[in-house]
């Protein structure tokens, strides 16, 4: 097949993922090309793609406005397949409308849903994850990309099922279009610590960053992605409203994926509060990863019936 991944990716966990999703294609033979989503991005030729893969991170249980932006603009054919790999920092099931703006436009051009995975990434707000919850994390999206990519070539359709309730509240509580832009005015950058290295400003998505001066000053095209304060080096940049939440400092994905999972699990059958979520979320993935895979490493057959509508030729 020959897939595009077209992804916006605020803090990186997107674009980490995007790696790893493309290194899993182009190993099963595909080839594959990517795009990464700025406020200037030229839209791409996506009729000439066999199957499209969108990414995003969940934003307040949506999808992120530079990316809904895109996605507007895009052109497909008429039963074109696509399939959605997104991420977010907790499993609420809220979080599965997030897809709704993306699914209305795609269902108006005929595209064909043939997947949709929700991937668990480490929060770049709210608090930082331990590192031991972030391998096991990482060990868990490995095996769901594997399930995915097998799962697409195969034509087994996996999806996240939503509501109209889910809907209504994801749109309910979207802060986007109003949260960034008021937010914004309320940036400030702690001079103390600025050692204008320009890196937010260099790296800003929306071109919302720039220096005047020698002073870093905000626009208000804020996208809430959080990749100023979250890299900053310095930790200098303060969020307006959100500043209690802020979380600061590179989680070093690929160094912790590395060191593979946690010697003893951290997320148990034990396991209260926030991270009880996780607990189902991560028996699916590995009974879905031992029915496909096995002990043995080795893919499981499907049974005949289940390959029809199969993306890969046989």
């Amino acid at each position: 097949m020959k897939i595009a991944l077209i992804y916006f990716t605020g803090t990186y966990n997107t674009r980490f993922l995007t790696d790893k999703a493309e290194a899993e294609f182009v190993r099963r033979g595909h080839d594959v090309d990517r795009v990464e989503i700025n406020c200037d991005t030229p839209v791409l030729d996506a009729a000439k793609y066999d199957l499209l893969g969108f990414g995003y991170p969940i934003y307040g249980f949506n999808s992120p406005l530079p990316f809904n932006r895109y996605v507007k603009r895009l052109r497909l054919r008429a039963g074109q397949k696509y399939f959605i790999y997104k991420n977010s920092g907790e499993t609420l099931a809220l979080n599965n409308a997030s897809s709704r703006i993306l699914l209305r436009r795609m269902a108006v051009m005929g595209g064909e849903l043939v997947g949709e995975y929700h991937f668990v990434m480490p929060y770049n707000i709210h608090f930082p994850f331990e590192k031991d919850f972030v391998r096991e994390i990482l060990s868990y999206d490995q095996k769901l990309l594997r399930i995915m990519a097998y799962n697409l070539e195969h034509g087994i359709i996996q999806t996240l099922e939503s509501n109209v309730l889910y809907d209504l509240a994801s749109a309910a509580v979207s802060i986007q279009k109003l949260g960034g832009p008021i937010n914004s005015f309320f940036y400030r950058v702690d001079e103390d610590k600025c050692i204008s290295c320009g890196l937010c400003a260099k790296s800003c998505p929306e071109k919302n960053i720039r220096f005047e001066d020698g002073k870093l000053k905000f626009g208000h095209s804020c996208a809430m992605c959080m990749r100023c304060s979250f890299h900053c080096p310095k930790d200098a940049i303060r969020i307006g409203f959100l500043d209690g939440w802020r979380v600061n400092g590179d989680y070093g994905l690929a160094r912790l994926e590395a060191e593979g999972p946690p010697e003893q699990p951290y997320i148990t059958e034990e396991s209260q509060g926030f991270y009880k979520c996780y607990i189902k979320y991560f028996q699916k993935i590995d009974e879905d990863y031992e029915r496909l895979f096995g002990l043995s490493q080795k893919p499981a057959e499907y049974p005949e019936e289940w390959a029809e509508g199969s993306l890969i030729k046989t």
